[in-house]
């Protein structure tokens, strides 16, 4: 029994792997597809329904590949987002995250340079909780700007105490801080702060 052109299509390298010869590649496409047309009817179709086939398993086992992998990208971000939670629980369950604790040293006094600084740190604390619950902005103004009444109850006293800073930053000593306005805008602070649930 002769070997078929299909056969010999095979057994000939389809290239030479120093040069690619393009004129062979074609050539040998149009032997294999002189041979598909030279087969019965009923063996045409099988050639054609073993390649469709061989053509859905192989997209069928990619979709199956980058399922697997986008399902192992989500477990993957679903534990650092749990993670950073159990973190930040952990951290105030243990008395670690004491800056709320050091703000409330620091007004007690009776410099005003401490309440100063007091109202700094309470306030970059509000914009670490702000960014704890999702609130999404570049900077505790854009934060505060996204937030409704509705998210945030104690919304108005967190405007108050971050205009309060805004004014001890950008005026510097020039803007007159008394004992009594720093621990209302403090009281205020630890106000959106326990809403929070973050102190």
């Amino acid at each position: 029994m002769q070997p078929s052109l299909l056969d010999k299509t095979i057994e000939a390298p389809l290239f030479d792997p120093t040069f690619l010869n393009l004129d062979y590649i074609f050539s040998r496409v149009i032997v294999l597809w002189n041979y598909l047309a030279g087969l019965e009817p009923g063996g045409l179709v099988r050639a054609i329904s073993y390649m469709i086939t061989l053509f859905g398993i192989t997209i069928t086992i990619y979709a199956i590949v980058r399922l697997i992998e986008m399902g192992d990208e989500d477990y993957v971000q679903l534990r650092e987002a749990i993670k950073e939670v159990e973190d930040r629980e952990r951290e105030k369950a243990t008395g670690k995250d004491n800056r709320w604790y050091h703000v409330l040293e620091l007004i007690s006094t009776e410099e005003e340079g401490n309440w100063r600084l007091a109202i700094m740190e309470a306030d970059s604390i509000l914009e670490s909780a702000l960014e704890w619950r999702g609130i999404s902005g570049q900077g505790i103004g854009e934060k505060l700007k996204n937030s409704t009444p509705g998210d945030l109850q104690s919304l108005q006293a967190a405007w108050e105490a971050h205009l309060v800073r805004n004014k001890i930053a950008h005026e510097g000593t020039n803007y007159q801080l008394s004992q009594r306005e720093a621990r209302r805008t403090i009281t205020l602070f630890e106000t959106v702060l326990r809403e929070l649930r973050y102190i």
